[in-house]
């Protein structure tokens, strides 16, 4: 650019910051964040909705706040909205994103129920969403399809209470970076699909905790239980994390009990109706670490999958999924089915490596028969084995049942103690730290405070 063209860029922006000032700042005013209020026992639609005394009542009338980067949409504790969505299409930033969250005295969070889509709606980017109770588990009131449906990049789900739904929350395909950290997951176990297998005999689906479509998620300190349902095709079908189509997702610190499974991951061979590839990139790079799985009713740990079985051309339809990474947690499936891991369609190292971990079930604690690439894990218990590797255990893990606080603890003289090579995280699952000062990293998701 010329000195002309500079002085001029400059002269300009000078006369246009004067207008501004002689017209009262309010093109400056019009970006400025606000703080909007919900109240659905006080509030009216005719307020201004700027403060507690003039709170708006319905979420249809938030969905439109003019919320800019930096601005808060606040919702009174004790109200409940049903049959109303609250949409955010507005988006923040990295320094100033959009807040949601509760106001008001009480415990009672701010409930919103009852929706066929998703009762949250994340369109924007860099929303950040709190201690909010998503769902009911009354026939009726449910978020039928997702508590939580997030289709912009970069936002926050984090402290809520989220239950009811076929999916509490649903990561859209292409989003990027969702966190979803210290929620509460509970009982969402409602079937999307559920059809008679004289019907379709391999179509039932739902009951998900947490479905990942997306890529790069954190997903990590939740708590996440009851994700089961009954299935015409499977018996009993749902996950904590299920995830299809995403990759590079990081599943971690999460104590998951009661879920039909930990987690299942799966791509397609499919074709979008344009006939491109439903998933071009495949699903890939998932790691899991320093989850605690658990409960009577969880029949399997984790499932994944190779490109076919051994000697067939018939391609798996879910498969391959590429790079999963299995490390540092602590399962014990008391079910008489249960499942540890299980990695067929000839699944091999490329599929999955396995390390660091507590596997105790009853039916198989790892089936993978062309994987290697399992060390320095502790597995017990079952009728069958069958998964290669180095440096693995096969011994009592001596967890401390008694322990209601951390469940699935060790206690002092368990092999897991110790036998671990690689520290993956500064904290285990409880948050205490992993520093090396009382030696070698522990197997699990808990290191045993000696």
């Amino acid at each position: 650019m010329s000195n002309w063209n500079l002085r001029t860029g400059a002269a300009i922006a000078s006369l246009t910051l004067a207008a501004t000032a002689l017209a009262g700042g309010t093109a400056a005013a019009a970006d400025e964040p606000k703080v909007y209020y919900v109240d659905s026992v006080n509030g009216s639609d005719a307020a201004a909705g700027t403060s507690p005394e003039t709170a708006w009542k319905t979420l249809t009338k938030a969905s439109t706040a003019p919320l800019v980067a930096g601005g808060k949409l606040l919702l009174a504790r004790g109200s409940t909205w049903r049959g109303q969505q609250l949409s955010v299409t507005a988006s923040g930033s990295a320094e100033a994103p959009i807040v949601v969250d509760s106001y008001g005295t009480g415990t009672a969070r701010p409930v919103i129920a009852q929706h066929d889509e998703a009762c949250v709606s994340l369109e924007g980017s860099h929303i950040e969403v709190y201690n909010l109770q998503i769902g009911l588990t009354t026939a009726g009131a449910r978020c039928t399809w997702a508590g939580v449906k997030v289709i912009g990049n970069d936002n926050v789900i984090e402290r809520n209470y989220i239950t009811g739904a076929a999916a509490g929350v649903f990561i859209e395909k292409k989003v990027l970076y969702t966190a979803v950290t210290a929620n509460e997951f509970v009982d969402n176990n409602f079937m999307s699909k559920l059809t008679p297998t004289e019907e379709n005999d391999n179509d039932d689906s739902g009951a998900f905790a947490i479905l990942v479509h997306g890529d790069q998620s954190n997903i990590g300190w939740n708590e996440i239980r009851g994700s089961e349902a009954f299935s015409y095709d499977y018996g009993r079908d749902g996950a904590a994390v299920e995830i299809f189509l995403g990759s590079g997702n990081r599943i971690h610190h999460n104590i998951a009990m009661d879920n039909e499974t930990f987690t299942e991951l799966g791509t397609s061979q499919n074709l979008e109706p344009d006939g491109s590839p439903m998933d071009p990139d495949g699903t890939s790079g998932n790691v899991f670490e320093y989850n605690v799985i658990g409960g009577p009713l969880t029949q399997t740990g984790m499932v994944t999958r190779g490109p076919h079985e051994p000697g067939e051309e018939e391609p798996e339809v879910n498969g391959p999924v590429l790079g999963t990474v299995f490390r540092n947690n602590t399962m014990l499936l008391t079910h008489e089915m249960a499942q540890g891991v299980v990695c067929d369609a000839g699944c091999t190292n490329a599929h999955l490596s396995m390390s660091q971990n507590i596997i105790q079930a009853v039916k198989k604690t790892a089936y993978g028969p062309q994987v290697t690439d399992s060390h320095h894990n502790v597995f017990y218990g079952a009728d069958q084995h069958q998964m290669g590797g180095t440096n693995n255990v096969e011994a009592d893990p001596k967890f401390d049942l008694a322990n209601s606080q951390h469940p699935l603890s060790l206690r002092a003289g368990s092999p897991a103690i110790d036998l671990g090579v690689t520290r993956f995280s500064d904290d285990d699952v409880t948050g205490r730290a992993i520093d090396g000062s009382d030696g070698p990293v522990d197997a699990g998701a808990y290191e045993f405070d000696k």
